[in-house]
């Protein structure tokens, strides 16, 4: 029994130049994306390029920093060795994110934090790189939830740090 395209084919329906074409943008879509690089220490948001940008727009690079450097999976369903990671919230709630052993380790060695940033549907919380997290903590310091040897984070509204207006940015 032929396949579909060769009875389009046959029928002069379609060519074989539409076939090849169709083949072709089959695989590039088809093709797994290549994994990044993990995140380099280095690879901090560039904070001075934030200085007197609108809030929407430290919103919109922020959040495209942390989707783009998080290191917690998204979507789908836990793995059987996920674990449950309780932590302070800005307002003194108790947050709780599900997150795997990898992602855990690094969090818990100081190698990523925990961080809140402004999603599409409202404030959100995710593990990053420390360097992702420590400049973070410039623009907003309420927004660095957890980040060993980190005195910033963890903060509640009210405290010290959280009086203070957010930097956005150090000159």
């Amino acid at each position: 029994m032929l396949d579909l395209k060769a009875k389009l084919a046959s029928a002069g329906l379609i060519t074989e130049a539409d076939i090849a074409r169709a083949e072709k943008s089959k695989k590039a879509k088809g093709e797994p994306r290549r994994k990044q690089d993990p995140p380099r220490d280095d690879q901090a948001i560039p904070v001075t390029k934030l200085q007197g940008k609108p809030k929407s727009e430290i919103y919109d690079t922020i959040r495209k920093w942390v989707e783009h450097y998080r290191l917690d999976k998204t979507g789908g369903v836990p793995t059987e060795s996920s674990q449950a990671y309780h932590f302070a919230q800005a307002n003194g709630r108790v947050g709780r994110l599900t997150l795997e052993p990898e992602a855990l380790e690094q969090l818990q060695d100081g190698r990523a934090g925990l961080v809140a940033y402004m999603s599409h549907h409202g404030l959100a919380h995710a593990v990053v790189p420390a360097a992702t997290a420590r400049s973070l903590a410039e623009v907003y310091p309420l927004w660095l939830r957890v980040l060993k040897g980190d005195s910033r984070a963890g903060a509640v509204e009210g405290d010290s740090v959280a009086q203070q207006e957010p930097s956005r940015v150090k000159p």
